[in-house]
């Protein structure tokens, strides 16, 4: 209830005088709810419940022309927002919203509808889970900045917060050297993304597809 102990005992004792009716017993310093107390219960969590259940019902009439999408960012840029506009093409009725987010979603409380996530965390069977496409990853750079023979020698190798062991994963894994490369960090990957296909210098970074969307 993000409260205090001494806020709820407050409330308990306002109830119990604006009713003019005691509702528990207090013994070692615990309470328990008396025959009174357990009545009003009884009658108070049917009223409740549905309460519960009526205002999503309300609200999902009032939002039922709006679809609230949660996305990756990387993937949100380079992928959903280009379809975008054939599928409001298709789908006019329907307002989209689109949050940039990723990592575990909590769909009751974040109100969105749909979430497309890389599947690097657990989700419980009460998640539907489709698979977009498998994982893909390698070093990627303009053709102007393309290493001769391959040789990553002298290269500025561009990395990212989001996956820090990606190079040295990658270089020990293909067995490839790349002695006298410098590093440059991004915050996001898609920063890292807009680096090597942007600029002039000789510069090396990831491309990774692996997503699920969630609903």
């Amino acid at each position: 209830m993000h409260v205090t102990h001494g806020a709820v005992s407050r409330q308990v004792r306002l109830l119990e005088d604006a009713i003019g009716v005691e509702l528990f017993e207090r013994r070692n310093r615990a309470i328990f709810l008396n025959d009174a107390g357990r009545e009003l219960f009884n009658v108070t969590r049917s009223l409740f419940e549905q309460l519960e259940s009526t205002v999503p019902r309300l609200q999902k009439g009032v939002r039922e022309e709006v679809l609230v999408i949660s996305c990756e960012p990387t993937i949100a840029m380079k992928w959903l927002i280009p379809r975008l506009p054939d599928f409001q093409a298709a789908q006019p009725h329907l307002q989209l919203q689109l949050l940039a987010a990723g990592g575990p979603i909590d769909f009751a409380r974040s109100g969105v509808d749909l979430a497309v996530r890389r599947d690097d965390f657990y989700w419980d069977a009460s998640i539907h889970c489709e698979t977009i496409c498998e994982e893909w990853i390698g070093p990627v750079c303009t053709p102007a900045s393309y290493p001769q023979g391959g040789r990553l020698d002298g290269m500025r190798l561009l990395h990212s917060k989001t996956r820090p062991l990606a190079w040295e994963s990658w270089l020990r894994l293909s067995g490839t050297a790349a002695p006298n490369a410098t590093r440059l960090d991004y915050e996001h990957f898609y920063l890292c993304l807009q680096a090597a296909a942007g600029s002039a210098w000789r510069r090396c970074s990831w491309f990774r597809t692996r997503s699920s969307a969630g609903s």
